[in-house]
Parts: C-alpha cells; sequence; structure tokens
C-alpha cells in the first residue's frame, strides 16, 4: 500500500516518496488556462496548502512530475514562469509591532531564493519589488501564491486594535496586485474568511471568488469516489483487520468525517485530515477538531451560550455566509460557516436561503463536549458518582447527578432546544465523566441513541424529548437495539429516558438488566423502594 500523506502539503514529496495522492491537478488546469485572479475560503487543515504547492509546480513548468496525473494528458504547456509563494499563517501576529517585519523577513526570503535585490521598506514595497525585479530577471510575468492570507487577522480576532492595525499593513500589500497586475501570470489566494475591507475584494482587483463556486466544490477535500479509488487498500485492510467489509468501514468514515457541502448543489467533501487520520489510527475520534480550533470561537460561545444552541437547522444568505466582516461585527453563525463547525445541509432557490447544520459526528460531538467542559466544569470531578452508580447498576444517583450537571447549564442554553440537543449534551456530559460512551451509528449496529460500555455491564440508553420513557423502553425491545450485544459475557441494562423541554432537565427514566441472553433479570426504576 501507498503511505498515508498526514500532515504533507508538499506534492513532490507526496508524488515522489509514494504516498497516496488524490488528484486535483484537473481544477488546477482549468484554473490557469481560463483566467488570472482567483481566491478559494475553505477551513484549515482542508488540503489548501497543498493545492497551492501543486499549482507552484505546474508553473514552475516541472512536467514530469506530473506524469502520473490528469493534467500531463492534457495540451497544457508547461510554460515556466517565476513564483512567489508566501505563507501568512508564518507571519507574527502575536506583537503588533513584529507582524510588518515578519512578512518583509518572508519576502527576503524568497528575494535571497531567486537572487534578487528588492526595497523592503514597507511590506508593501518590498512586494512591489519583489515582483518587479523577478519580472526583469525572467523576462516573464509573475504568479503570485498567497496561503491563509487572513491567519494574523484570524488569531487576533479578540483584540480590535490589532485587528485594526493588521488589516491596514494587509489592504496596502494586497493593492499590490492591482497595481502591479500588468506584470502579474496568475495569482492565488487562499484563507478561511472572506474579509472584505483587506481590498483582495474591490472591484478593481476583479478576483474570482471560488469559495461557492460549484464547479470547484471538490478542489479541497475528498469526494467519496475519490476516496474509494485512491485508499480502497487501505479501507480493506482496516476490514480484515476488524472483522468487518469495506462497506462498513466507508459508512464510519462518512458518518464521522464526510458532510461538508460549499454550494447549492449537493456535492459533499470528506474532511482529508481527519480521514487519513482515521486510516491511520483505525478509529473514528475528533482529530480534525483538536487541532484546528481557534480558542477565540469558544470564547466567544461561552459568551452567548444561547447562540450554540440553535446553531443547528439555522438559514442565512449568501451575502452573510460570503461578504460579511468578522472584523466589524462578529456573527457566530457565519463564523461557524467560515471555519468549518457549520456546513450546508440545503438550500430554497425561491428565498434563496441556506439551511446550515453541523456537518458530521466528529464537529458536532467534539463542538458539543468542548462548550459544555466550560460551561459545567464540575463534571470531570463529579464523574465519580455517575461512575459507580453504573458499575454498581444503581440508576437513581446516577441520574440524580445528571440532573444536577443539566441544572449547571445557564437556562438559556436550552431556550430552544431539540431533542437532538438534549441526546449531544448527554453524550458528552458521560464523556466528559470519563465513560467509555458509543455512537453505534457510527459502528453500524444499530441506532440506540447511548451506548455505554463498562467491563460488566453494556447500558443502551434511548432517549425521547416530551414523551415517555415507556415508549423509549419500547422503542428499544421492538427493534432489538440489543440484540448485536447479546452471548458476549455482559449484562444489557436497557434504559429509557425522557426529557423535558419545560425542565429542560431529563424528567423521567425507565428499564430493565438483562442477563447475557437477554432475559430478564430485574426491573430498574426511579422509585426507590421499588428500587
Amino acid at each position: 500500500m501507498k503511505k498515508l500523506p498526514i500532515g504533507i502539503q508538499t506534492i513532490r514529496d507526496i508524488i515522489e516518496d509514494g504516498y497516496v495522492y488524490v488528484d486535483k491537478t484537473p481544477f488546477a488546469h482549468r484554473l490557469i488556462t481560463t483566467g488570472k485572479h482567483y481566491f478559494l475560503s475553505r477551513p484549515r487543515r482542508f488540503g489548501k496548502s497543498l493545492f497551492l504547492d501543486t499549482l507552484a509546480e505546474i508553473l514552475k513548468g516541472n512536467k514530469e512530475l506530473f506524469k502520473e496525473c490528469a493534467i500531463y494528458q492534457t495540451d497544457y504547456d508547461w510554460q515556466p514562469y517565476p513564483v512567489i509563494a508566501l505563507d501568512f499563517s508564518e507571519t507574527n501576529s502575536q506583537s503588533v509591532s513584529d507582524f510588518e517585519a515578519s512578512i518583509i523577513r518572508l519576502l527576503q526570503e524568497l528575494a535571497d531564493v531567486h537572487e534578487v535585490s528588492i526595497d523592503t521598506f514597507t511590506a508593501a514595497e518590498g512586494f512591489k519589488s519583489l515582483i518587479m525585479q523577478l519580472h526583469k530577471k525572467h523576462q516573464q510575468p509573475v504568479v503570485v501564491l498567497v496561503d491563509e492570507y487572513d491567519s494574523p487577522i484570524v488569531d487576533t480576532l479578540q483584540d480590535p486594535s490589532a485587528v485594526k492595525y493588521i488589516r491596514s499593513i494587509l489592504q496596502t500589500f494586497f493593492g499590490t496586485l492591482k497595481s502591479r497586475d500588468s506584470y502579474l501570470k496568475f495569482a492565488f489566494v487562499t484563507g478561511i474568511s472572506r474579509f472584505s475591507k483587506v481590498s483582495l475584494f474591490s472591484k478593481a482587483n476583479n478576483l474570482t471568488d471560488l469559495t461557492m463556486n460549484a464547479q470547484y466544490a471538490a478542489i479541497a477535500g475528498y469526494t467519496e469516489a475519490e476516496l474509494q479509488s485512491a485508499f480502497a487498500e487501505h479501507m480493506q485492510a482496516i476490514a480484515q483487520e476488524q472483522g468487518t467489509t469495506p462497506a462498513e468501514v466507508l459508512a464510519t468514515i462518512k458518518h464521522w468525517y464526510n458532510g461538508y457541502r460549499f454550494t447549492e448543489e449537493e456535492s459533499y467533501v470528506y474532511n482529508p485530515f481527519s480521514t487519513l487520520n482515521y486510516m491511520s489510527e483505525r478509529k473514528p475520534k475528533s482529530y480534525w477538531y483538536d487541532t484546528a480550533t481557534p480558542s477565540f470561537l469558544i470564547d466567544e460561545l461561552k459568551k452567548h451560550p444561547e447562540e450554540s444552541v440553535s446553531l443547528e437547522e439555522v438559514t442565512a444568505s449568501h451575502s452573510e455566509l460570503s461578504d460579511k466582516s468578522l472584523i466589524d461585527q462578529l456573527d457566530i453563525k457565519t463564523l461557524m460557516f467560515q471555519t468549518g463547525y457549520l456546513t450546508i445541509k440545503d438550500y430554497n432557490a425561491d428565498s434563496r436561503r441556506y439551511t446550515l447544520s453541523f456537518p458530521n459526528e466528529e464537529v458536532r460531538e467534539a463542538f458539543s463536549e468542548s462548550l459544555l467542559r466550560h460551561l459545567t466544569p464540575n463534571i470531570a470531578t463529579q464523574g465519580h458518582v455517575c461512575s459507580r452508580a453504573l458499575k454498581d447498576i444503581d440508576l437513581i444517583p446516577f441520574f440524580d447527578q445528571i440532573k444536577t450537571f443539566f441544572a449547571e447549564l445557564h437556562y438559556r442554553f436550552f431556550s430552544d432546544a431539540r431533542e437532538r440537543t438534549y441526546h449531544l449534551m448527554l453524550q458528552c456530559m458521560l464523556r466528559g465523566m470519563g465513560l467509555d460512551v458509543v455512537s453505534e451509528s457510527a459502528l453500524n449496529l444499530g441506532i440506540i441513541d447511548i451506548l455505554i460500555r463498562l467491563p460488566n455491564t453494556y447500558y443502551l440508553l434511548e432517549l425521547k424529548l416530551d414523551k415517555t420513557p415507556e415508549e423509549a423502553l419500547a422503542q428499544i425491545h421492538k427493534q432489538q437495539y440489543f440484540a448485536p450485544h447479546l452471548h458476549k459475557g455482559k449484562q444489557l441494562a436497557l434504559v429509557g429516558v425522557n426529557f423535558s423541554s419545560d425542565t429542560r432537565s431529563i424528567d423521567d427514566w425507565t428499564g430493565e438488566l438483562l442477563d447475557e441472553n437477554g432475559q430478564r433479570l430485574r426491573v430498574l426504576t426511579p422509585d426507590k423502594k421499588k428500587a
């Protein structure tokens, strides 16, 4: 099998060192041959840097590197051009005084590589000078590739004065794309946000925004067809190791890491970073979320916890998702969409509004769990009460403690809550206690809401909102959710739980304990006398 390119952002290393490469050169060929200035917004760790490096190698004329790729079979002329490649995540935005100096340092390093001398009185002057000197030396128009242009702003959003200063530097810097346009062959800029006041998107720059363009929906991330083609051997190996099938492995990956949609059309992609890490570690968990979540996002939601509940199924216009400046008016749903924590679920052509939701299980669970840690800090320290109760199969103290945790949440947190919200919060609470909680749909074992695995007992919880626990328990029996766990040496506790939208907590519960063969051992009840 070819190696998994985890964290590798250079196309040459991937191709020459035997890593899996999902071929995105058809997109590169189309862009280079049909236009000049482009912008693409995608979440962090989504393949933007690798695509920019692919553009760089193509525009440098390195034809033989791509002999196994689609572009090699086209009539592309492979004319070499001088390339300026800048990564703004490498700038120093933590110190305002050093920010411009760090840009100048990057420009000087490029000048040294190209063996030209530039004027660096300011970052903008250095940029102009580098373009002019490269054009003069090579007698060819220059290519400009800028990765994570907005990283300095995103990383300092909590400091308005720093943002204002950084934005002024970027406005002048990117104005160069307009003033030196006649010396440019091609320009491609990436980021996670579309800050309209950084001059990139002024009419004069004529920069084409690909972010919500259906033709480029799969320019970053993996489509399902790409996943099945490029990683077939890896999925087969995982299936053999786990005693399952490649189709079931794919279903797990899809449940956890697919679901990203950036256009009106229904075109979905998988998170490439999480997908690769899953294939390496061979178990589903939060890979991308743990490495790509900006701290300011959680800080903002801590200030407005009620907004986090209504994030699923919210609607937004095109301008809200793409044109609104997060600098001047921080909007939670816009911020969540642009950073990849919400995605398009549906589009209404009549109202021209998008419906947003969490893309997949990774983001939904990890986001809620992260938020919950801040809202109920006692979970980790008090969770031993619940763990002991579950071990002793004594559910009265278990549910009493869960009710206490729900009471600690601000009442506004559940002001517009849906059934799924209560499910998710309970799952996150249980995980916060260190319990082994499994989403069975992710493991293709059924659709029980919560499975808690203890050494001697498995708990199967079916959850309802404003109904009855008896209905939930009846559903467990009707659907035979416990069948996959029979005859495995475990007792099975089947528990129906009902939440109340009035009390914003657990209203009632009931259950029964089965032996490993499915025979009832005893009734589980909140009635202390009967218990």
